[in-house]
């Protein structure tokens, strides 16, 4: 699978959590929202760190 296909599977499931838990929330400032969005954006650059690092 190449970087772009990754990168863009990533972004589809933070979409789709990100929206499930903004639901349940009611809110994108929700403590909760705001650290689920971190924790994938960390993932996201981890990800991206190692695919830089094996090609």
């Amino acid at each position: 699978m190449n970087s772009l296909s990754e990168n863009d599977l990533l972004k589809t499931f933070e979409d789709k959590e990100l929206v499930e838990l903004y639901r349940t929330e009611g809110s994108f400032l929700s403590p909760t929202v705001l650290q689920l969005s971190q924790q994938l954006d960390e993932y996201i650059v981890l990800i991206q760190k190692i695919t830089k690092t094996i090609k």
